[in-house]
């Protein structure tokens, strides 16, 4: 008697993706582009087959920093201000929230925080792996989601996304000579 394994594990193919000059991300060839997972985002495709998503929100620096020395708050403006705020923002957002693997590191030369969160938002228990890459004038959040017992699957394919962040040099007038 012979047993034959055959294996399942097909690599996911990219496809990347520009917007306005501004970046580009790469991401799995399977996900359409839609414009209902969030008003503020740059970036929103999806694969609701397999309930995975993706979304890129970008935000001036110089409005997160205007805030931060305006308010009365216990933040400082930089990358891991920015990172406090979007913790608090994920805090009061997802029921049961775990926010871990948390790690500083760059991306194709950027200054980046990458974490996991796990949590219940509206009834279903999700996995999110998020990044806040700090660019030349923007501060970008790039968010993967899916159901919480498929995050592990998609650990591998969320990684690879948010690592072919790249930001791109912009020739118009605003940041002419920068």
């Amino acid at each position: 008697m012979a047993l034959v394994v055959i294996s399942c594990d097909v690599k996911e193919e990219f496809k990347t993706i520009t917007i306005a000059d501004k970046y580009s991300l790469d991401i799995p060839d399977s996900f359409e582009k839609v414009d209902n997972l969030n008003d503020d985002a740059s970036l929103q495709y999806q694969n609701a087959f397999k309930e995975f998503y993706v979304i890129v929100m970008d935000e001036p620096k110089e409005t997160f920093d205007t805030a931060v020395t305006t308010n009365d708050v216990d933040m400082t403006p930089d990358l891991e201000g920015y990172y406090k705020a979007i913790q608090l923002n994920l805090k009061n957002a997802i029921k049961n929230i775990k926010i871990f693997n948390e790690k500083n590191t760059e991306i194709n030369g950027r200054k980046a925080k990458i974490f996991s969160v796990t949590g219940n938002v509206e009834g279903y228990d999700i996995f999110y792996r998020y990044a806040l890459v700090e660019g030349k004038k923007e501060y970008y959040q790039i968010m993967l989601w899916t159901e919480q017992k498929k995050g592990e699957s998609y650990l591998e394919t969320m990684n690879q996304s948010i690592n072919s962040f790249k930001e791109l040099i912009r020739h118009d007038k605003l940041y002419k000579g920068q």
